[in-house]
């Protein structure tokens, strides 16, 4: 809700939020919020009819007593039914759990149907075979289920939205998740690391989009790392290694450890210069990072070292602001973050 609010502030009006929408105060918000801007649409995620249920009863109390009226709100609340996946996350499970809860969500006095959405991420291993016959069985499935809704006529307004999210499969999706409707379907692929890919895990999952698309794409840079996280070697307190100013506190270590690939040392070099092959981030604590290297590799006290990431995603929400650079390194601005 808090992202939600953000948005609104600043004038994005077409929001889908990829999650459920549960709780009196979230409901409460979304139904002030909509009240507020008519023309802000925004989409939720449901995947159950206890969901629905504990929405409908949410939102006839706020319909009452936030604006002292005892009928129904101006405008349904809009949903995409999420489809799951065995021993995933949030979303229905079978065809038939998500056909029962989108006639539920066609009938409700409080909510409409908007489309489907899916998320292909928690599936994708890296082996491109494999990734492509599990992420198009998905897509299928939301296919399966979007026919039979529209057969149904359960999704309201003027189309029909069909949603998956993931960034390492994002070509699969894009083949084979849009399809034609009694309406006009908008598809909707959401891959949030588009924005800075990364130098570990996607760099290497980009390689499976790659394999799969053809040597005309493979001919093209593609996806390049645009997010670094620089810090300094402080101390060099035995052979083979340096602790560097940087630790959980600055960069995503969830799925591996930052990536060293870049050194400046002031009064030196010229420009960033590219890292020897044994420099290794072994591990981080707080604030700092033990950097491993041959001893014959060694950095400096002083040296500024430049790290790529792995998984960019757990790293944005460490900083209030990230410096924009040129390719010199030239500061050209500045963004803010809101987490």
């Amino acid at each position: 809700m808090q992202q939600l609010g953000i948005c609104v502030r600043f004038g994005v009006r077409r929001v889908i939020m990829a999650n459920q929408l549960l709780g009196a105060a979230e409901v409460g918000t979304v139904i002030r919020l909509r009240e507020a801007h008519p023309d802000l649409e925004f989409h939720f995620l449901i995947d159950s009819q206890a969901q629905l249920a504990a929405i409908e009863d949410i939102a006839e109390s706020v319909g009452a007593n936030s604006f002292a009226r005892a009928q129904p709100l101006s405008r349904k609340l809009t949903a995409l039914v999420e489809l799951g996946v065995p021993e995933g996350r949030t979303g229905a499970r079978t065809f038939d759990e998500a056909l029962a809860v989108a006639r539920a969500v066609a009938a409700s006095k409080a909510v409409a149907l908007s489309g489907l959405e899916c998320y292909e991420g928690l599936q994708v291993t890296g082996d491109s075979a494999r990734d492509e016959i599990v992420v198009d069985g998905l897509m299928r499935r939301v296919h399966d289920v979007a026919l039979a809704c529209d057969r149904e006529g359960l999704f309201a307004g003027p189309a029909i939205i069909l949603s998956a999210g993931g960034s390492a499969a994002f070509d699969i999706v894009a083949r084979d998740l849009p399809m034609k409707l009694s309406k006009p379907v908008l598809t909707i692929l959401r891959s949030g690391c588009y924005v800075t890919h990364d130098s570990g895990f996607y760099n290497r999952m980009l390689e499976g989009v790659k394999a799969r698309s053809g040597a005309a794409w493979q001919s093209r840079p593609g996806l390049q790392p645009a997010l670094e996280v620089w810090s300094r070697v402080q101390s060099c307190p035995e052979p083979g290694l340096a602790i560097l100013t940087m630790g959980k506190r600055d960069a995503s270590f969830d799925l591996e450890m930052p990536i060293a690939s870049k050194r400046y040392r002031p009064g030196t070099d010229a420009a960033p210069q590219s890292v020897p092959a044994s420099w290794k981030i072994a591990n981080m604590n707080d604030q700092h990072a033990y950097l491993r290297f041959s001893a014959d590799e060694a950095p400096q006290v002083g040296d500024l070292v430049g790290c790529g990431i792995s998984h960019p995603c757990t790293t944005f929400d460490k900083w209030r602001a990230l410096f924009t650079v040129d390719d010199d390194y030239r500061v050209t601005g500045a963004i803010r973050t809101f987490f």
